[in-house]
């Protein structure tokens, strides 16, 4: 057609529009035009729905500004306060802005006093009143805390997060969370009111050494780094070395230990030597038991070369406090990983160890068969090295003169 059209000399743009009428430009014109008009479309809706969202936000806040509850709560006026309380009106998510808003910066004991025998006498779950703890705790006046020892409350509220379990008993308590504040335990100011609220809570009957998903206040302490937070756990009888039920969860002894050792998981933690003897002259060393369960988890941690010197040190710790190589082995079957490279610090450690040691340590306790792990298919670390490519263990194994294989297991397929 275009051919044609030049042919019969036609002008150019009556030649345009020619072709612009022709099927094949036509359709990706309006397949265009279409998705054009669909994003302006698009575009325009969203834009309606954020300026209705905006209009019903400042309606709502102006309600808010006007609501009776919040004004008497701002004003102090205690009366009037406890007679909207009394209308019936208000639902609790009011009730915490007038306290988060107005009585917490005003440090208003009457205004709390009264919100919270409003809570009691509308108690239908009798823990109704825990719903102000959390934001009183974190305000860490110990003055307002104080109005709910007046009215014989407890202060050892479950979390928000498990408002609504039947059974709290074993769920984190309110006041972990003032633990798991960043802001707070980073700030030397607010670290000092929290040792102090924590002091006052221990001090009104409250359980320091409650134990909630494998985890304590010492747990927290270790992990947050904070020195005299671990002093204050320890000195307050949390146990550092109860062994948790997830076997992916360690113990406080065993974050120190990683700690110690610089290892990359246990937190960027950097203790002065001062603080290490404080902290360890509460604590004694790891039984063989607890030894073996860090060898356990090691490997799901990081294994061995996620700690400093290549794990050498703490490699060596585990050694002498294990004593015991077929135990530390059968904890820890891939605590050395061949595919890591495997640092001359870690072979020293090794050279250390008779031949009878070495032997246990390298080859997997028959009872360890069947289990998920490379090295408890039957093969001893020597072998997996070889597979593996791992040259520099695989040369210190040979200059021992260690078993490729152990005792009635196959050989490593090459």
């Amino acid at each position: 057609m275009v051919v044609v059209l030049v042919k019969l000399k036609i002008s150019l743009l009556p030649r345009l529009l020619a072709m612009l009428a022709t099927p094949v430009l036509v359709f990706p014109l309006c397949m265009a035009g279409s998705m054009g008009m669909g994003y302006i479309a698009h575009e325009i809706k969203q834009y309606q729905q954020e300026q209705d969202a905006a209009h019903i936000a400042r309606v709502e806040e102006d309600a808010w500004q006007h609501n009776f509850l919040r004004i008497n709560a701002c004003e102090g006026n205690h009366a009037l306060l406890q007679s909207e309380l009394a209308s019936g009106r208000h639902q609790i998510e009011n009730k915490l802005r007038a306290l988060n808003e107005c009585v917490l910066p005003q440090a208003d004991a009457q205004a709390l006093r009264i919100l919270l025998q409003d809570a009691v006498s509308n108690d239908k779950e009798e823990r109704t009143y825990c719903t102000y703890l959390p934001p009183v705790l974190q305000s860490m006046n110990t003055v307002l805390l104080d109005v709910f020892g007046e009215q014989k409350l407890s202060l050892a509220c479950p979390s928000p997060k498990y408002a609504y379990v039947p059974d709290t008993s074993k769920v984190s308590p309110a006041w972990w969370d003032i633990l798991n504040d960043e802001q707070i335990t980073s700030d030397t100011k607010d670290k000092d009111r929290l040792l102090t609220v924590l002091r006052y809570l221990q001090a009104h009957g409250v359980d320091m050494k409650v134990v909630a998903d494998d985890r304590s206040l010492l747990t927290i302490a270790m992990e947050s780094g904070k020195v005299d937070l671990i002093l204050f756990a320890l000195d307050a009888g949390v146990d550092p070395y109860a062994l948790p039920e997830n076997d992916s969860m360690l113990s406080p002894q065993q974050i120190w230990t990683l700690q110690r050792f610089g290892y990359a998981d246990a937190g960027p933690v950097a203790y002065s030597e001062a603080d290490q003897k404080r902290i360890q002259s509460r604590l004694r060393e790891m039984n063989s038991k607890e030894a073996a369960s860090l060898a356990q988890k090691l490997p799901l941690k990081g294994g061995l070369a996620a700690a400093r010197d290549g794990g050498a040190g703490l490699l060596a710790y585990l050694i002498k406090s294990s004593n015991n190589m077929r135990e530390l082995n059968r904890a820890g079957r891939d605590l050395i990983d061949v595919y890591a490279q495997t640092s001359p610090a870690v072979l020293d450690v090794l050279d250390r160890l008779n031949d009878q040691q070495l032997r246990d340590f390298i080859c997997p306790d028959a009872s360890s068969k069947g289990d998920d792990s490379d090295n408890s298919n039957g093969h001893a670390l020597y072998a997996r090295a070889v597979s593996a490519e791992n040259q520099a263990l695989v040369n210190f194994l040979k200059r021992r003169k260690m078993p490729e294989t152990c005792p009635g297991m196959p050989r490593q397929e090459q």
